[in-house]
């Protein structure tokens, strides 16, 4: 008779190989995932201020001046407002913040900057050169 001495199953050092490479692999994803979001939270904002600013020149094209707006990020979606009460087709997603200022006396330029609130980019729009540049919110604040 042949005495079985065999066992089943897997060692200690197989098992925290395993546990290590799934740490390794989840971090991985979650990082793939905070980066989806981020992008996704900027590509928002962006087409919120590109959005904005074509309704600036919708209303310039008709009363000759642009309007000042701020709308900031409390959780509401809201419409765009031009002064004359008259609703936009822009919706600003309650975590985007929308901030438009005239300058000049005569109100015929303007500068605009947009973000996503949980977001690490900003938005900055200018009428007066027609583009729109992205940096870090953390160096806008620096500067």
């Amino acid at each position: 008779m042949k005495s079985r001495n065999s066992q089943a199953g897997f060692t200690l050092l197989e098992m925290a190989f395993a546990v290590v490479i799934l740490a390794l692999l989840s971090a991985i994803y979650l990082l793939l995932v905070d980066s989806y979001k981020e992008r996704r939270m900027s590509e928002q904002a962006a087409k919120v201020l590109m959005l904005a600013a074509k309704a600036q020149e919708d209303y310039f094209a008709k009363e000759k001046q642009y309007f000042d707006a701020e709308i900031a990020g409390r959780g509401i979606d809201l419409y765009l407002t031009a002064p004359d009460g008259t609703k936009t087709d822009v919706l600003v997603p309650g975590k985007v913040v929308l901030s438009m200022k005239t300058t000049g006396k005569e109100r015929r330029a303007f500068t605009a900057y947009a973000f996503f609130t949980g977001s690490k980019v900003l938005h900055r729009y200018d009428s007066q050169t027609g583009k729109m540049t992205s940096t870090s919110r953390a160096q806008d604040d620096a500067g």
